[in-house]
C-alpha cells in the first residue's frame, strides 16, 4: 500500500514540476508563430509576385514527382496486385479432366480453343498463335487442357490461351 502511495505521489510531482515549463514552452512557440506570420506579411506586401512564383515552382516540382512516381510503380489497377519485381511473363498450367469437369468450363462447345481472349491489355487474336496452339496441345494431357496466363510486368494475369488435349473415349467393348 505504502508503495502505491508513493507512486502516486511521484506523478503528481512529475506533473507539478513539468506543468509549468511545458506551458512555457508553448505559450513561447505560440509568440514565435506569430512574429513569423507577421514578418512574412509584411514581405509579402512588398514583393508577392517573387512568393507566387516560388509557391507555383513547389507545386509543379510535387505534382511532377507525384506524376513520376505514379507512372513507375509497379503495380498495376488490381487492387489485389503485388508489384513483383520479376515476375514471369507467362505461365503454363496443364489442367486434367477432373480439373476440366470441376472447373467452369470456358472453352468453346466443340472442344475447340478459344478464340480472341481479351482481357488488361493483351488481345490474343486466333490466326497469329496456331504454332503455339499446336505445341500447347501436344502439352496438355488426355481429356485435359493447357492454359497458357500471359501476365503483366507486376505478376497479375492479362490474358488466357486455353487449348484442349487430346480425347480419349472410354468405349465398352460388346462381347
Amino acid at each position: 500500500m505504502v508503495d502505491v502511495v508513493i507512486f502516486i505521489a511521484v506523478i503528481f510531482a512529475i506533473g507539478f514540476l513539468f506543468f509549468p515549463s511545458i506551458e512555457i514552452l508553448i505559450t513561447g512557440s505560440i509568440k514565435i508563430v506569430k512574429f513569423v506570420f507577421c514578418v512574412m506579411k509584411e514581405e509579402f506586401e512588398v514583393a508577392p509576385t517573387i512568393y507566387i512564383s516560388i509557391g507555383l515552382g513547389v507545386t509543379c516540382s510535387a505534382l511532377a514527382t507525384w506524376v513520376v512516381v505514379v507512372c513507375t510503380s509497379r503495380k498495376c489497377g488490381n487492387p489485389n496486385c503485388k508489384g513483383l519485381k520479376k515476375s514471369a511473363e507467362f505461365d503454363i498450367q496443364l489442367e486434367t479432366d477432373d480439373c476440366v469437369k470441376n472447373s467452369s468450363n470456358s472453352m468453346t462447345k466443340d472442344g475447340g480453343v478459344v478464340g480472341v481472349v481479351k482481357k488488361g491489355l493483351f488481345e490474343l487474336p486466333r490466326d497469329y498463335h496456331r504454332e503455339l496452339e499446336a505445341e500447347l496441345r501436344k502439352m496438355a494431357p488426355p481429356n485435359g487442357r493447357a492454359v497458357l496466363v500471359l501476365k503483366a510486368r507486376c505478376g497479375c494475369s492479362v490474358g488466357r490461351l486455353e487449348v484442349p488435349g487430346p480425347r480419349k473415349h472410354n468405349r465398352k467393348i460388346k462381347k
